[in-house]
């Protein structure tokens, strides 16, 4: 996942990269156009070489061509190679004809160096560098050494200062202007880009979360339906192979529509509220009787414990009224403590289960005797941790059973715990305010 998220965002920085020169570019474009035609214009009051004045004229409307080009086809590279060629054809022809050295050429060559700097790519970058470069040294050592000859046009020292001052106001305003749009796109990409970043590791969150829920149900799941699908199995293979006596037959078949009625009945409540919990819906509350409620409970739990010779007794005091309750959450819960009840209890046992009803709050408890829980093993009770047991008849345990109980019934705002202060009893409850 690291590194898949690590490729995604250096594709988003190559992709910002190529966005903010596109836009460069188009900037520069049209810069280049309006420096130009100033230029142009400027050194027509200034009375300069007629040359020179057509030359900038001229290359500038290919500079307005190429920004609709840009802005339009996209062809950032291969226009920025024609602009480039052009600009520099202007800054040598501006050598030749407007004094050389002592023109103002020199702030127009350094502006094309900055603009090739910020918007070529690649092995082109050293190119547009290198040959301009030799060029223009080329012309000023020609020069120098009197085989280059140059046209002056200033009558005057004033006439050269002017020049000077246009030609640099408007390259000063040309890179202050270029220099300032290319680091403020870069700000707006990198904070678009830190944006998509903290929604990727956002999503990433979502998605762990929800790999971390499913399996969080699926555990659940499997955990309701192993008993059941277990005695089912047993029982059949028994009779498969003419375990029982003469007689036992009927008794067997009536107990296997139990089984297979609770079995139903589990699997329809659990994968209901899987179902919820992976569409993220309300949990559905219900108005129900808590004492049919838990009779049903007790009806389906009986068959499990019959196999053991168990009995579960059922004992409740209070008003009995519909209470709205999250009837499938606490048919989980108190299926999974009579399950554990009835696998750590002794054959022929008695396990309690008994419902308290008040005007505040309602109280289920889930009692079975047999050897207590260890102090230090209470405390971990509810921890989330794979560890197997075993029952008293062998009956395997995961131990996540319990920990999956425990979060749902801090979901529906209801607290379950552990009391041992009876002797010889294992007790456990689930209380719910009632709302």
């Amino acid at each position: 996942m690291r590194l898949t998220k690590g490729i995604q965002v250096s594709e988003e920085n190559v992709s910002d990269l190529e966005y903010i020169q596109k836009k460069i570019s188009i900037v520069f474009a049209l810069l280049t156009f309006f420096l130009l035609l100033v230029l142009g214009i400027s050194d027509i009051f200034l009375e300069m070489s007629p040359v020179i004045i057509f030359a900038k004229l001229l290359f500038s409307i290919p500079f307005l061509v190429s920004y609709f080009l840009i802005s339009k086809y996209g062809k950032v590279q291969l226009s920025l190679d024609i602009l480039l060629t052009l600009g520099y054809v202007v800054i040598m022809l501006n050598f030749l004809y407007n004094d050389g050295y002592n023109g103002p050429t020199l702030y127009s060559f350094f502006l094309m160096l900055v603009a090739s700097t910020l918007l070529i790519k690649g092995w082109r970058k050293v190119f547009w560098f290198v040959l301009p470069f030799a060029c223009y040294m080329t012309l000023f050592y020609g020069q120098v050494q009197g085989w280059v000859p140059v046209s002056s046009s200033y009558e005057s020292e004033l006439n050269m200062f002017f020049d000077h001052f246009v030609t640099l106001m408007w390259m000063g305003g040309f890179i202050f202007l270029g220099i300032n749009f290319f680091v403020q796109s870069y700000k707006n990409q990198n904070e678009v880009l830190h944006q998509l970043k903290a929604k990727q590791e956002q999503m990433l969150d979502e998605l762990n979360t929800l790999s971390s829920e499913k399996s969080r149900l699926i555990a659940i799941l499997s955990h309701d339906m192993r008993n059941p699908i277990s005695m089912l199995h047993t029982t059949l293979g028994l009779m498969e192979k003419d375990a029982f006596e003469p007689g036992e037959a009927e008794r067997i078949l009536s107990n296997l529509k139990k089984q297979s009625y609770q079995l139903n009945n589990i699997l329809n409540n659990t994968l209901s509220w899987v179902m919820s919990e992976l569409e993220d819906r309300p949990q559905e509350i219900l108005e129900i009787s808590p004492v049919n409620l838990t009779n049903e409970m007790k009806n389906t739990m009986e068959v499990q414990a019959a196999e053991k010779s168990q009995k579960i007794s059922f004992s409740w005091k209070g008003e009995d009224q519909k209470i709205r309750l999250e009837v499938n959450e606490i048919r989980i819960i108190l299926k999974n403590l009579i399950d554990n009840a009835i696998k750590f209890s002794p054959l022929e046992a008695t396990v309690e289960l008994s419902l308290d009803i008040d005007s505040e709050r309602i109280q289920w408890s889930v009692c079975n005797p047999g050897v207590q829980i260890p102090p230090e093993q209470q405390q971990k009770l509810f921890e989330f941790r794979a560890r197997t047991s075993y029952g008293t008849k062998r009956e395997k345990g995961a131990g996540i059973g319990l920990p999956l109980c425990k979060r749902i019934a801090d979901k529906i705002n209801g607290e379950l715990y552990y009391d041992g202060s009876r002797d010889g009893m294992n007790c456990f409850f689930i209380t719910k305010k009632r709302s």
